[in-house]
């Protein structure tokens, strides 16, 4: 039977997979073994209709090395995709992450806006950020950054693990996973364009445009290639900051979120090269807590590259290397006569191997190993504004990391089990060891989930240059779902979760001394619930969630502490809930409302010389969009879609997840948006 099984229930399970993370980011849906799969059908637009009626059976294997269908994946997972996406009007990843249960977002040093989940901030090196393969938060601080960072009319499907994944991973996705996959390589022979003019109350809120072309060689069977660009310009919000020192500055004009993003691939049959080079223009006014003089540019840079390939010596086994190169400077301000002048590149070269092998009908057994090699390397003079040696004295540092994983999937008649452990080893800070068990069952139309999983986040380059003897800290996650199918396209699912960090590192600046550094101090811990409804029909689709969560077990950390408020988190929400959906109000034109509703939040200033801060309260908050999309207009492809977002204009603002005295930043600013599509797909004859 190969990679293809059959359980007692009837329930098809395809493990047939390609590496996702320890393995690989691209997404893979078939249910049995194909050496040579061709381009997949892009869907009609009459299928596009047809499944609103009935939802085609999702595999996922973001969660596992098996590909299994979405509800029977070991953790809990949410999918959005392209349709969802390109419906709704999201502009970028925040606007489809805000939508999901768990997800909030903060804002750190240097205007950056980064995630947070289930209550705990989550922007450094906790949440991992994945785009078709290719690890994307930056190796110096492991942070990512959100807001106009990426064109979402590339994106095929997004695939949100809500829970650890270190186990398949490694060291970044100790509370959550984001698995992006673009248009890629797999498909028909398309080309797209695709402009976007946003215009916020005061000025420009976005503007980009996107091409992006795929090409399958009928004559080379096996052979395709695809590239896309995509040029933007914008802003993050056109209203008044206020810092907590009575300092104000306009963000009009001061808050620049340019982005580049350039993709190029090839492949033939297994053999598969693709490239990805990203870069982020920003400005700030407030670097870390004061309004600036003036402000103050900050890029993001990086180039990604990864060759992968896959072997299949019998119908049972299967090898798949993976070799990865990534390249980038992030914070870069390369003006030396800046007082914030940093200027240092990261280097990582990778090398994945993955054998899988299907003992028995009802048994995969997962393997492999997972070296990689880091660099950082000062580019510009030490000394100078923020940028100071590796380590105290050092322009360049090299550190080695060296991984083992395994995994069995048994799919039989009494339940699934998942198990798995990931070892590493770190030429630093040495070894961690994470397992993971999963047990889940299906009676009828209920399915449940148990889950236990470890989970660490491993130091990133200038944690480490900066570090107090620092480590990893370690986490451990209990979680349970259950989901009922309730017939006619509904689903109700419910999961509850407790979350505990053992030794999170922690930033720290010592007044007395002048000084910085990381630390492993105390504990954090979260717990809660999250409750998700979807139905879709022939009229179209509507989901409604509700996320809570509170600090749970030890919480001990003083920085994430909230004065005088122990049942909340610093700067993240305990209720959110959210509705979205798209009603069809003729076969070419859908209308599509969102509504987030964020509960009380709070802000923290720094503590002033008596030890007291200033803490803000944030009230609760309604966001309201709306968009509205026409398809084939006049012509078969063309697609318009105008929205207005923040339709209330309410005072959106994210605060700071920690105490480190930024004032809360102003984000979803109101915006009135127009995005243009074609889609050409070139006819060919049956024959």
């Amino acid at each position: 039977m190969g990679f293809t099984r059959r359980c007692g229930s009837g329930r098809r399970v395809g493990v047939l997979l390609a590496l996702l993370g320890a393995g690989t980011g691209s997404a893979q849906t078939e249910t049995g073994p194909r050496i040579d799969p061709g381009p997949p059908e892009t869907p009609s637009q009459e299928a596009r209709l047809e499944a609103l009626e009935d939802e085609p059976e999702v595999h996922s294997q973001v969660a596992s090395f098996a590909i299994t269908k979405l509800h029977d994946s070991p953790a809990v997972v949410t999918s959005v995709t392209a349709e969802e996406i390109r419906a709704s009007g999201a502009r970028d990843l925040m606007d489809v992450l805000l939508l999901v249960p768990g997800f909030f977002f903060g804002v750190d040093v240097s205007g950056v806006v980064g995630p947070g989940f289930r209550g705990l901030w989550g922007q450094e090196g906790k949440v991992l950020l994945i785009i078709d393969g290719k690890e994307i938060n930056e190796q110096l601080y492991s942070t990512m950054q959100l807001g106009h960072e990426f064109p979402v009319e590339l994106i095929e499907r997004i695939e949100v693990v809500r829970g650890p994944g270190s186990v398949i991973y490694g060291g970044n996705a100790e509370l959550a996973v984001i698995n992006v996959i673009t248009r890629g390589i797999q498909g028909s022979t398309d080309v797209m364009a695709v402009g976007t003019y946003g215009q916020l109350s005061h000025g420009n809120g976005r503007r980009s445009l996107t091409l992006s072309g795929r090409k399958v060689f009928e004559g080379v069977p096996g052979l395709s290639a695809f590239a896309s660009a995509s040029l933007g310009q914008g802003q993050r919000s056109d209203v008044i900051f206020d810092d907590f020192y009575g300092g104000s500055a306009s963000m009009n004009g001061a808050s620049r979120l340019d982005p580049t993003v350039v993709q190029a691939g090839v492949g033939y049959r297994d053999l598969q090269l693709s490239l990805l080079y990203q870069r982020q223009d920003t400005t700030t006014v407030v670097s870390v807590d004061e309004v600036l003089p003036e402000p103050v540019n900050t890029d993001f840079e990086s180039f990604h590259a990864e060759l992968s390939d896959r072997y299949r010596p019998t119908d049972r086994i299967e090898i798949i290397p993976r070799l990865n190169l990534t390249l980038g400077e992030s914070y870069r301000d390369s003006d030396e006569a800046s007082d914030f002048f940093y200027d240092k590149r990261y280097r990582r070269l990778r090398g994945r191997a993955l054998a899988r092998w299907a003992a028995l009908d009802v048994l995969q057994l997962t393997g492999g190993l997972d070296l990689a090699f880091d660099q950082g390397k000062l580019l510009g003079p030490a000394g100078l504004g923020q940028q100071e040696p590796f380590n105290g004295d050092q322009d360049v540092v090299s550190y080695r990391n060296f991984a083992g994983f395994v995994e069995a999937y048994s799919d039989n008649p009494i339940a699934t089990v998942v198990a798995g452990a990931r070892f590493e080893d770190h030429s630093f800070f040495g070894s961690s060891f994470v397992p993971r068990l999963v047990l889940l069952k299906s009676f009828g139309p209920v399915s449940g989930k148990a889950l236990y999983s470890r989970a660490f986040r491993a130091p990133g380059i200038e944690n480490i240059s900066l570090g107090d003897d620092v480590r990893p800290e370690r986490t451990t996650v209990y979680e349970l779902e259950a989901t009922v199918r309730l017939g006619e396209g509904q689903t109700v699912s419910a999961n509850a979760f407790d979350v505990g960090v053992t030794d999170p590192i922690i930033y720290s600046y010592d007044t007395d001394t002048d000084s910085e550094a990381y630390r492993n101090l105390g504990r954090l811990g979260s717990r809660g619930v999250e409750l998700d409804y979807r139905v879709r029909g022939a009229w179209g689709r509507a989901q409604v969630g509700y996320s809570f969560y509170r600090p749970g077990g030890r919480n001990d950390v003083e920085d994430y502490l909230v004065p005088g408020q122990p049942h909340a988190f610093t700067g993240l929400p305990t209720h959110k809930a959210t509705l979205t959906g798209t009603a069809r109000v003729l076969p070419w034109l859908s209308l599509s409302p969102t509504a987030v509703l964020v509960g009380q939040r709070f802000a923290v200033g720094a503590p002033d010389e008596e030890g007291v801060s200033e803490v803000q309260k944030l009230s609760p908050r309604l966001l309201l969009n709306l968009f509205v999309r026409a398809e084939n207009v006049g012509t078969k492809g063309l697609e318009i879609g105008a929205g207005v977002y923040n339709l209330l204009g309410s005072d959106f603002r994210v605060a700071q997840p920690y105490n480190g005295g930024h004032a809360p930043l102003p984000v979803f600013t109101r915006e009135f948006m127009v995005r243009l599509t074609y889609l050409f797909e070139p006819a060919y004859d049956d024959e």
